[in-house]
């Protein structure tokens, strides 16, 4: 068979035909790449969407994380706590401000920050936690926030994933003395690059806005990458499964430069790119916020998508996730716990299914040199174990109910949960 339809978790889910033409209208006016209107725009939309808070936009997420971090005026080595079970750009970002990430472990059924292992990390010089909320799922607020009070700790929370999701009817991001957002490819909502850091708390905002005021503008090459990307995806994924020509598109775009990678290899060893921490351009702030105005119908389509899953797979309760009473999970991902998780990765792909490998080690991606993000092996059993057993499953708006019958016929053929 000349053709295969693929199904894919990556590679730009959520980049729809209008983003792909936006992106192309963008390359042909240089002059309106770096300031614009657009940035006031998506930072009015980031603010009315969690009910307030001061908003700056940045080059990628982790650069928000940092000037957060930054932000904070806090001494040299003093310590925060993260989870493990994430990617390496949030240890990067806390090192990057001259502070000491520590690693909480996880609870095994939502994937995010166990509060019991928080208290056990607390110690003196403990000064901030970053709360991820993993697949868009919400993390124990409640609990999170009393030991925060306790240990006077600041609370910045991670939104990467979990735009569109809710905590006790408010939206996650609007609890924490700061959140931020990442508007990366194959984040919730897209414009290839970006970020966006919230603050609540009014001096945070003032210090906030001195650190953005230093910040500088991203090289116009690295624009021009990122506006050249959703076409390139667009062509690679029409493609893919003719003779495999799409990945070699795509693979050939990468190493000649023409897009950017996801994760660069200096990162895996603490190492900073120069566009990290920089302003997001006036061209990225239109595919944003463009995409900003989807958002509602990405999370009720990704919602439809799981409660199918759910309905196919509740009997294998032991391998789905869990979310907090009084929460209503997006969903960027839909995670399962299984024994053989690359085994069923490996297999999917030779059935022209790519299923998410988020995240296949406690600090991900593979190949992060654990002492650089001062990570140590044995220290978190339940995100290490996680990452072991970990897959993901398509819920973006590209997968339609058949795809998702699909996979699941895939799986049970696979005898997942068996």
């Amino acid at each position: 068979m000349i053709f295969k339809k693929w199904i894919f978790t990556s590679l730009s889910p959520n980049t729809e035909p209008d983003d792909v033409f936006r992106a192309l209208g963008c390359v042909v006016q240089p002059w309106a790449w770096r300031e614009g209107r657009a940035q006031g725009v998506l930072k009015e939309e980031i603010k009315s969407y969690l009910g307030g808070g001061e908003v700056s936009l940045f080059s990628s997420g982790w650069g928000a994380l940092a000037s957060i971090l930054a932000a904070l005026n806090l001494k040299e080595g003093d310590e925060v706590v993260v989870q493990a079970y994430t990617c390496v750009a949030v240890p990067n970002a806390v090192l990057w401000a001259g502070l000491k990430p520590v690693y909480a472990d996880i609870n095994p059924k939502t994937f995010n920050i166990s509060p019991d292992s928080l208290q056990k990390k607390v110690t003196s010089h403990t000064k901030a936690v970053v709360v991820q909320h993993t697949f868009g799922i919400p993390a124990d607020l409640d609990k999170i926030l009393a030991i925060a009070t306790k240990h006077k700790l600041m609370v910045i929370e991670d939104l990467a994933h979990a735009l569109g999701a809710t905590y006790q009817g408010r939206p996650v991001g609007a609890f924490g003395d700061a959140a931020f957002l990442s508007f990366g490819r194959d984040k919730a909502l897209s414009s290839v690059f970006g970020g966006a850091a919230v603050a609540h708390n009014k001096a945070l905002a003032e210090n906030l806005r001195i650190v953005y005021s230093s910040l500088p503008h991203p090289s116009r090459v690295w624009i021009l990458q990122q506006l050249i990307h959703p076409a390139v995806l667009a062509i690679s994924k029409s493609l893919y499964g003719v003779f495999g020509l799409g990945r070699f598109i795509l693979g050939l775009a990468r190493f000649t430069g023409v897009i950017s990678k996801a994760v660069y290899p200096q990162e895996k060893n603490e190492g900073r790119p120069p566009w990290a921490v920089c302003r997001m351009p006036e061209a990225l702030a239109r595919l944003a916020g463009a995409q900003f105005e989807k958002l509602s119908r990405f999370v009720t389509r990704r919602r439809a998508i799981v409660e199918i899953y759910q309905s196919e797979l509740g009997a294998l309760s032991d391998i789905l996730p869990a979310s907090p009473a009084s929460s209503a999970p997006s969903y960027l991902r839909f995670p399962l716990r299984v024994q053989n998780a690359s085994d069923i990765i490996r297999e999917a792909r030779a059935n022209s299914i790519e299923l998410g490998d988020w995240y296949n080690v406690p600090v991900a991606p593979m190949g992060v040199t654990y002492q650089k993000v001062l990570y140590e092996e044995g220290s978190c059993p339940e995100a290490e174990k996680a990452a072991k057993e970990s897959l993901n499953l398509p819920t973006h708006i590209g997968i339609r109910e058949e795809d998702a019958r699909t996979i699941i016929a895939f799986l049970k053929r696979y005898h997942v949960g068996s």
